[in-house]
């Protein structure tokens, strides 16, 4: 898990219980065997799960070509503070469709383009500028204008080729959209990452940079 993680993750990872999602899945959708207990875990066992993949359901095709050809296009988006997926988990994947599909990211930008939310919780809630127009947990969107909207901007990347190079997030102030904007920033596409250039104004969206 990601530093920042902790704070909403204690409930789930760090209480001393297996994860309930993990044994959920074992007894229900693997072995169908509702005695099973998290203990009984190896690797063997994983292994296993994998080969069964009930319903296709796995998510770790790296080649994503039948997708491409159809002239679809993938924005994707995982916030660094998650405290139920490892923000970790995205690059990974994001890696193992330029290694399977032999692209780099030049051209992966063609039909793929992710984006790593800073202070972003699980799809949403955070410390961070982690309003970006996906309209979860009851805060209203910032505004409709595809910069900082991604349901916008996945529709003006279709609709008229305008991929983006950044996504840009906004925080309310107690996440309340009626008490106005705390601050904003713009994510960067994936491999670049942010960093503050001026401290002083760190609010600011100008005060990031994206870089290597």
């Amino acid at each position: 898990m990601q530093p920042g993680s902790e704070l909403t993750a204690a409930y789930i990872y760090y209480n001393g219980q297996p994860f309930q999602y993990t044994v959920d899945w074992m007894r229900y959708a693997i072995l169908n065997d509702t005695t099973w207990q998290a203990d009984n875990l190896t690797a063997q066992l994983a292994a296993y799960a994998a080969e069964v993949d009930p319903y296709n359901i796995s998510t770790w095709n790296g080649d994503l070509s039948p997708f491409q050809s159809r002239g679809g296009k993938i924005l994707q988006y995982h916030g660094l503070a998650d405290a139920i997926i490892s923000s970790d988990n995205s690059p990974r994947y994001y890696e193992h469709v330029v290694t399977t599909m032999g692209m780099p990211p030049s051209k992966l930008d063609d039909f793929y383009r992710f984006f790593r939310i800073s202070g972003m919780g699980h799809c949403s809630g955070g410390e961070g500028a982690w309003q970006i127009g996906q309209g979860a947990s009851g805060a209203p969107n910032a505004t409709n204008d595809p910069q900082h909207n991604v349901l916008m901007r996945i529709v003006d990347w279709v609709e008229n080729g305008n991929g983006p190079e950044t996504v840009t997030g906004t925080k309310f102030v107690n996440d309340t959209a009626s008490l106005g904007i705390d601050f904003q920033r713009k994510h960067c596409k994936f491999p670049l990452r942010n960093v503050c250039i001026d401290p002083e104004n760190y609010k600011k969206p100008e005060a990031w940079e994206c870089v290597p």
